[in-house]
């Protein structure tokens, strides 16, 4: 048994390379014998369980902002339903989606089905975003201690593997960030600081 690991994801993925189940907590890794037992029984194929790990995350971390919502509701002719999103109180889909049920009297049917195909297109892009990218992945086979590192992507739960095995987490890190050209925060900060600056000079300028 082999298990995965998924930079910025919950769970890890236990498989035999057939079947797979996800395991929350890393404690409960410790013990082969249930692992074996509820791959046995739990199990499901490989790539729909690491697909549905991952868009378990990007579900979870997902905000819909309201003003969005209300785009959404202007672009599909739906000026009825606009106004009815300032009445939203979180951005957090799971909270908006309990008030929209509570309370559909007020929201209605029509609001309901609009925030569902907008919430769907959001889960969508993102996990096309993150199956897109280049990611950490760590690797060990169950019981030894030895762990590898790759950078690799995931489309539709398949992983695609861009690197040899890496010696470190940290060494996979800093070749990601090499690849993506990542710089430091402070001088990121720094940048949009001058940026600001140099916006506010030429609106003297002006």
């Amino acid at each position: 048994m082999q298990i995965e690991k998924w930079q910025g994801i919950n769970g890890t993925l236990v498989h035999d390379d057939q079947k797979a189940i996800v395991v929350d907590d890393d404690q409960d890794l410790s013990d082969q014998k249930v692992l074996q037992a509820r791959l046995a029984s739990d199990g499901q194929p490989i790539d729909k369980t690491r697909q549905a790990m991952i868009k378990k995350t990007v579900k979870q971390q997902l905000k819909i902002e309201p003003i969005k919502l209300s785009g959404w509701f202007n672009r599909h002719q739906d000026s009825h339903n606009v106004k009815k999103v300032e009445q939203l109180v979180s951005d957090k889909p799971t909270h908006q989606y309990k008030q929209i049920k509570n309370e559909l009297t007020f929201f209605g049917e029509s609001f309901l089905e609009g925030f569902l195909g907008f919430y769907g297109l959001k889960v969508d892009n993102a996990l096309g975003r993150y199956e897109h990218n280049l990611h950490v992945l760590e690797t060990q086979e169950l019981g030894q201690p030895e762990k590898e590192y790759y950078l690799a992507t995931n489309q539709n739960g398949r992983v695609k593997l861009a690197t040899e095995p890496l010696p470190s987490q940290q060494i996979a890190e800093e070749q990601l960030n090499k690849f993506y050209k990542h710089e430091p925060e402070q001088t990121q900060a720094e940048k949009v600081q001058l940026r600001s600056q140099d916006e506010q000079d030429d609106g003297k300028e002006e």
